[in-house]
């Protein structure tokens, strides 16, 4: 490719014009329903000078959003992917191409409408975002770089061995990739339906209420609803049930919609992973860039004996919109034996031996104990001044936290096999296993307070590298004697790499 700068593709016009209502919608219903309130006259818009305001500030955020496109531009110059952005404060960033590890694109309903895609150019410790770029480019562009970062890494080898061992170069030639995993109609819909979408879906729409009453005054239209039902339990019943269902059928459907087509490609030495309707996603994740393997399963999907497996990356680049705490979903609904042949082709290096329950009796009320004196104080004073049946509530909770504190003594442990460590931590609705090599924990924080030390019990949490930041897996209220094993073993394995590099 030559060194001519190039602009993005059209279809960011419509794509930041697009974000920029998204981001503003509510301001936007705001104003817009001041002046239809006060009708179109010159004395009522000049009443409603801060909607008018609004929708002017908003008309300007997408006009700046569509020149700051305009001038964009990125280009090849010295073996570096260079970006030029911004209106005002112009910077321009660059990343080496024999440094870049993955390549991955996805594209929105606009993108995919004019032909754009999102690439996301990513190395261990940085990566820039062409948003978006038209499908050809994206083709050519990709192709370069693969050609072009063989060659560079072929080149630092050659300097690096002697002339007899140039066989030992890597093939410039990428291997065929191999479909090792598809999520099927049948499994989708299983997922779907066993998945916490409910709950998402609750969330977002006492969001937009809340925020439609403030500007439209519900309350007036609600009210003599709320008087017909606080007439009849049954019918309380009857409006509680009917929105759960609802919202679990809506649920379904946005998670359907979400992990459409799911598939999962392999080729040695990169995850290529395909899915969605309405956004199509493209990823690449590069098996040695994996520095945790994390098995995610709730209780009801250990019924049906499926679960669900991601891995935490270096790449420091902001993590993905649908990725879990920063992890990337390579296996989010399979058949636990099927997931366990699969992830051990991916990692053959990894261990997968399941752990030790290790959590003490009299650790148990140790993870509700606090919550319960903070419900019993809050209720206390509910009940006082507001509402004379706060205490229902208040057992309610404390019966939740006792069956989760419960859960999670049953479940929690840990086991050390040479130079990895498993930790599962049991939780209200899902239990998380982090499989953990020694190599890639930056850090190990043993702690405890003089009521644990009373007790011998101790928390333990290790830092995982994880680009510039960390992700970390802990264990609470552990003996003191399974602490200190795993601050020997970690710190045996850290005496031997410093000999080793010495």
């Amino acid at each position: 490719m030559d060194a001519t700068k190039k602009s993005l593709h059209y279809s960011t016009y419509l794509s930041n014009v697009l974000k920029s209502l998204k981001s503003n919608i509510f301001p936007i219903g705001l104003g817009v329903f001041f002046i239809i309130k006060d009708g179109f006259t010159k004395q009522a818009l000049l009443d409603n000078g801060f909607a008018l305001l609004i929708l002017l500030f908003t008309i300007l955020s997408a006009l700046f959003s569509m020149i700051e496109a305009k001038i964009t531009k990125y280009w090849i110059e010295e073996d570096k992917l260079m970006l030029q952005k911004g209106l005002i404060n112009r910077t321009i960033k660059e990343i080496y191409i024999g440094k870049i590890q993955t390549m991955d694109t996805s594209a929105g309903i606009a993108n995919q409408l004019l032909g754009g895609v999102i690439m996301h150019v990513k190395t261990a410790g940085d990566g820039i975002e062409l948003n978006s770029i038209s499908k050809h480019d994206a083709a050519r562009l990709t192709e370069y770089i693969n050609q072009r970062k063989y060659e560079l890494n072929g080149q630092q080898i050659v300097e690096d061995v002697e002339t007899s061992d140039v066989d030992q170069l890597p093939n410039q030639v990428s291997t065929p990739y191999e479909t090792i995993y598809q999520l099927s109609t049948k499994d989708l819909l299983m997922m779907s339906a066993t998945s916490a979408s409910m709950f998402t879906v609750f969330a977002i729409v006492y969001a937009i209420y809340s925020q439609v009453d403030d500007i439209f005054h519900l309350d007036r239209y609600m009210g003599p609803l709320e008087q017909t039902v606080g007439q009849s339990y049954i019918l309380i019943a009857f409006v509680i049930a009917s929105a759960l269902f609802m919202s679990y059928i809506i649920g379904i459907f946005i998670t359907a919609i979400k992990y459409y087509q799911y598939t999962v490609y392999f080729n040695g030495e990169l995850l290529n992973i395909k899915y969605g309707l309405f956004e199509r996603k493209n990823k690449f994740i590069a098996i040695k860039n994996i520095q945790r393997v994390t098995e995610r399963q709730s209780y009801l999907r250990k019924l049906l004996h499926k679960t669900s497996f991601a891995v935490t990356t270096t790449s420091e680049m902001k993590a993905s919109e649908d990725s879990i705490l920063g992890d990337e979903e390579v296996l989010p609904f399979i058949s636990r034996d099927e997931a366990y042949r699969v992830i051990q082709r991916l990692v053959p290096d990894y261990n997968f031996t399941d752990v030790n329950h290790v959590i003490p009796k009299r650790s148990i009320r140790r993870y509700f104990q606090i919550s319960w004196v903070i419900f019993i104080i809050a209720g206390g004073i509910i009940q006082y001044f507001w509402f004379d049946k706060a205490w229902l509530f208040v057992i309610i909770l404390m019966i939740l936290t006792f069956i989760t504190a419960y859960i999670k003594y049953r479940n929690s442990g840990y086991i050390i096999v040479d130079d990895q460590v498993n930790i599962r931590n049991g939780g209200a609705f899902v239990m998380e296993t982090s499989f953990v090599k020694e190599r890639n924990i930056i850090g190990l924080n043993v702690s405890s307070t003089p009521f644990m030390n009373k007790a011998n019990l101790r928390n333990a949490v290790l830092d995982i590298s994880s680009g510039s930041s960390s992700a970390s897996c802990r264990l609470d209220y552990i003996e003191r004697d399974d602490a200190a094993q795993i601050y020997d073993w970690f710190l045996l394995k850290e005496r031997y790499q410093y000999e080793k590099n010495a």
